[in-house]
């Protein structure tokens, strides 16, 4: 029975290389109830974070699955870049990956290389067998892939600022994703990302990027932070966490009940 749906469209990346704003919320826990929340509430897409949340491959696995029935795609970033990570993932059908830390064209080239199918990398074929090909019913996947797979390296440290030209350079990434926090701590303001010093740096950031037409997405922390990104040609955003709104919506919940009894 052939499929009515292609599931190997890769929204998020045709969103972002047609510059249309692609909004995202992260999910730090491992909860599909969580995810599928997250997903009625119309973002686009789901930032799976890998890096600090406590998720597996398969946890991950059970989220896109869950977000799937929803017009919403997911974006998995991983601990850290590796051969075994990439290959079960994208044959999980994993498309667009966030790798954090990254500071040199050198660790970018090693990420495409082990993304990718000889002859740029190394990758083993076998997608059409599992989810990533759906199970065959994709037979087209290998033609297809480089269009619909998206490689994210993350760039979050003075030494990957100072390398900005030599990472966009690299051939076959599907944009660049800008850690503010980390970029902070790493140039000795804590967790400041409004210093001026970091403003500069990721405004300067952005609009490099953007005037190579290559993707560049980031997080704010504030709608006037979004619409100022948002002015220097960022393509996707995330907007918040599901363990931050879990917590601000207790914390006001009480106070606010708090208030109207004791007063």
């Amino acid at each position: 029975m052939p499929m009515v749906k292609d599931y190997l469209n890769n929204k998020f990346k045709h969103g972002i290389d047609a510059g249309i704003l692609q909004y995202g919320v992260a999910q730090e826990t491992t909860s599909t109830d969580v995810a599928e929340i997250l997903a009625t509430s119309k973002f686009d897409w789901l930032f799976v974070d890998g890096e600090h949340g406590p998720h597996t491959v398969q946890t991950i696995l059970q989220i896109a699955r869950t977000i799937a029935a929803f017009d919403m795609t997911p974006v998995v970033r991983v601990p850290e870049a590796g051969t075994g990570i990439f290959k079960q993932l994208l044959d999980s059908g994993i498309q667009n990956i966030i790798i954090p830390k990254v500071e040199t064209a050198e660790e970018v080239e090693k990420i495409m290389y082990w993304a990718s199918y000889p002859p740029r990398g190394n990758r083993g074929f076998g997608a059409t067998a599992v989810r990533a090909g759906y199970y065959n019913r994709h037979p087209d996947y290998l033609e297809r892939e480089t269009q619909e797979i998206c490689i994210l390296p993350q760039i979050e440290s003075k030494n990957g600022y100072a390398n900005l030209d030599a990472i966009a350079a690299v051939k076959g990434i599907g944009g660049i994703f800008l850690g503010p926090i980390d970029l902070a701590v790493d140039m000795g303001h804590g967790i400041n990302i409004f210093h001026p010093e970091v403003e500069a740096a990721m405004d300067d950031m952005i609009k490099r990027i953007h005037a190579k037409n290559i993707p560049v997405g980031t997080i704010a922390v504030t709608p006037e932070q979004a619409k100022h990104f948002a002015s220097l040609g960022v393509s996707f955003l995330a907007l918040g966490a599901d363990t931050a709104f879990l917590a601000m919506g207790a914390d006001n919940m009480l106070s606010t009940c708090k208030a109207a009894i004791e007063s």
